[in-house]
């Protein structure tokens, strides 16, 4: 199905037209590129057409690589954007595993999995952002296999790990392969899937010529259809690797992907992690009957436990025993605000473990091999790279960059800001100064939220690209939401917790008491234009920006990744099942006493308060839920522009809407806050530009200075 056969389906009431489909193979023409001269600044392209391993975002997945059995190389898929073609470039790569040499290209794919998830009640909702893809290795190591896709169908691919022959297609499932694994005697294949997801779908497509009902299973901005609910089994089949034949798998092969809990494990134990001779390591929570506990690390040896309960050992994401060096190694979440990563290694001849690094830099999908972590890791101005790890040292050795070219760029300086919040709470934020920023100099401030940890490329949701903008003149505060104030930390469930970051919308007066104290502290500098501030959001960003355009006086403009959190269209575009959970944790809709709930969160009731621009780009799946904002702004002349993206999800996964949004972002900030419009503008551009003229208190055109397109 092409990309705008849904739209043609959904929207046959009116004229449309198929795009054509770009021409060009996105990987010919990233290795047709030219070199840029070292010393340029970052560009959004540098940015749209990064390389990633794994998921584009810095935060914990599964390890994205997989190791050969005799631990001497390593496979990944690579995946770089393009712009022109909409597309990716995806390249399985294998090399050996100290480093040396090239990496050889195995198979290469343009299409691009998109992972899925459960939201509330619906079992399966697509997501924007990539499927992890790990490839795994034959247990003789002769023989790679991973997940691609046939027809639109993810399948279990494999090749040949030395690149001597053509990839083939193991699997013909009707169903997405969720997840694979080899025989231990490498002649077959365990595969899960949902074959129950396509079978409620087809049992809601067959009721379309009875009309469906308008009831807790539909969603209306994702769509007319009901959404599959209700629990959704995995279903497990074993193929031969010769002949492709499909079978049942065996309780032991269905235990490769779901194994049972380990029979010692303790009843609230979190990563049991067995180790040899009848050693153990485990978290379990310190305050149990909370919903969020902080963990202790507990190790048993000899039939005897120890227990570590300092915070040196809280934040632990993932544990691992280790025969080589004898020791459990642990790598954690730490530091102000949990703003830093950590390596724990505890020696079994030792009563508590030690931390041999801290770093600003994430790690990600970390594993052990031989005497070392193999980890992804990226830092503030460092993209991504697969390094190894000393545990006893914390030396890092590098085992390939993905992305060499972008340490000539220039980037601008980062400045870390730690501080406590009006309720006490550890909280962060980045300031990235433009890369030729000198003394006395004072630029305008934009804020970049919701997230300030590894590579600073665009916030969460990556929609607003911090150094392009930095290279453009701006200021740019990363900044990072605020855990949660100490009195909601105690909810003893979900519904408790959400409940009490309702009442008078705390958890928003905890953030903006944070982001108060950031801009004030980058005030501070002397760097930043006080009347020349803009703030940018996306998610929940968005709800903590219209509650600072709201209460207080900061900012001049904002850009927004989606829109609105306000009372009439935001859970009427959610439907049913969202309106009774949002009830439940305490929201008022079309009832008493809901004015008065939402007058510090609604930018509908503060109209007349909120003068700063807003522009807002929107996915096609969630726009609605912003319309309510947007017709009662454009009828009390307030300035706002709302763009929509066709065939997009909440995180935009498509490079060319990547490229337009980063672009947009940019002009529309440079507009409002340094009176600058494009030279190079071409027609839709300049059309564009002559609507913001037309906007209340927007520049005159005199007053406008001509800048290249970013």
């Amino acid at each position: 199905m092409g990309l705008l056969t849904a739209a043609v389906l959904a929207h046959s009431i009116v004229p449309v037209a198929d795009i054509p489909v770009p021409e060009g193979n996105p990987c010919t023409l990233s290795e047709q590129q030219t070199d840029i001269p070292a010393g340029e600044a970052v560009s959004i392209d540098d940015l749209v057409e990064l390389a990633d391993i794994g998921r584009s975002d810095p935060n914990e997945t599964v390890s994205p690589y997989g190791i050969s059995p005799d631990g001497r190389q390593i496979a990944f898929l690579m995946r770089r954007g393009n712009a022109q073609t909409n597309s990716y470039c995806q390249k399985l790569l294998v090399m050996p595993l100290d480093g040396t040499g090239t990496p050889r290209e195995i198979a290469r794919d343009a299409a691009f999995i998109r992972d899925d998830f459960a939201l509330r009640t619906f079992v399966s909702v697509a997501a924007g952002w990539a499927k992890v893809i790990v490839p795994r290795w034959s247990p003789d190591g002769s023989t790679i296999a991973w997940l691609g896709q046939a027809d639109g169908i993810s399948q279990v691919w494999m090749a040949d790990a030395d690149g001597s022959a053509a990839p083939r297609q193991m699997t013909t499932s009707p169903d997405n392969v969720d997840d694979f694994a080899w025989t231990k005697d490498g002649r077959g294949i365990v595969i899960a899937t949902r074959p129950g997801l396509r079978r409620a779908a087809e049992a809601i497509a067959a009721g379309a010529r009875r009309g469906y009902l308008y009831d807790e299973t539909v969603s209306p901005q994702f769509g007319v259809r009901p959404i599959p609910t209700g629990p959704i089994a995995r279903s497990y089949a074993k193929v031969d690797v010769g002949s492709g034949q499909v079978g049942a798998a065996g309780p032991d092969e269905v235990a490769l992907l779901a194994p049972p809990p380990p029979a010692d494990a303790p009843e609230r134990a979190r990563l049991f992690t067995p180790g040899s001779a009848g050693v153990a390591a485990w978290l379990e929570p310190k305050l149990p009957e909370r919903f969020i506990s902080p963990s202790r690390l507990v190790l048993r040896r000899d039939g005897r436990e120890m227990r570590c309960d300092s915070a040196l050992c809280e934040g632990i994401l993932r544990l691992w025993w280790s025969d080589a060096m004898n020791a459990f190694l642990a790598v954690r979440k730490t530091g102000w605000g949990m703003s830093a990563m950590g390596i724990l290694r505890w020696d079994l001849d030792e009563p508590a473990p030690r931390e041999v690094m801290v770093s600003d830099d994430m790690l990600i999908g970390c594993s052990p091999v031989g005497v070392e972590l193999i980890c992804a890791r990226e830092g503030a101005v460092r993209p991504r790279r697969l390094v190894a790890l000393d545990p006893r040292s914390g030396a890092e050795r590098l085992v390939y960059d993905p992305n060499p070219e972008f340490a000539a760029r220039k980037t601008g300086p980062v400045q870390r800001f730690r501080f406590r919040n009006a309720y006490g709470v550890e909280s962060y934020a980045d300031l990235v100064l433009p890369p030729d920023h000198r003394p006395g100099a004072k630029h305008p401030l934009v804020v970049v939220q919701y997230i300030s940890h590894g590579l600073l490329r665009g916030g969460s949701g990556d929609e607003v690209p911090i150094q392009p903008l930095a290279a453009r003149g701006f200021a740019v505060l990363s900044f990072a939401k605020p855990d949660l104030v100490p009195q909601v930390a105690t909810a003893r469930d979900s519904t408790e917790l959400l409940k009490a970051n309702r009442v008078d919308w705390l958890d928003r007066r905890n953030g903006q008491s944070s982001l108060e104290i950031a801009v004030g502290l980058a005030l501070e500098t002397g760097t930043v234009d006080r009347e020349r501030m803009g703030i940018t959001g996306w998610s929940d960003g968005v709800s903590s920006a219209q509650f600072a355009l709201i209460n207080s006086d900061l900012f001049k403009v904002a850009a927004l990744g989606s829109c609105c959190e306000d009372m009439y269209s935001y859970v009427l575009a959610a439907g049913p099942a969202y309106s009774a959970f949002t009830r439940s944790i305490g929201y008022k809709f079309f009832e008493p006493g809901d004015a008065e709930f939402w007058r510090p969160m609604s930018l509908i009731q503060n109209v007349d308060r909120v003068s700063a621009p807003i522009l807002i780009q929107n996915a096609d799946s969630e726009y609605e839920g912003g319309l309510d904002v947007v017709e009662v702004f454009r009828q009390n002349e307030k300035a706002i522009a709302l763009y929509v993206f066709e065939d997009e999800t909440h995180y935009k996964w498509q490079p060319a809407h990547r490229r337009s949004v980063y672009e947009r972002n940019i002009r529309w900030l440079e507009f409002w806050l340094m009176h600058r419009q494009p030279c190079d503008a071409d027609a839709a551009t300049q059309a564009e530009l002559e609507r913001w003229q037309a906007m209340p208190d927007a520049p005159a055109p005199e007053d406008l200075t001509c800048v290249p397109l970013p």
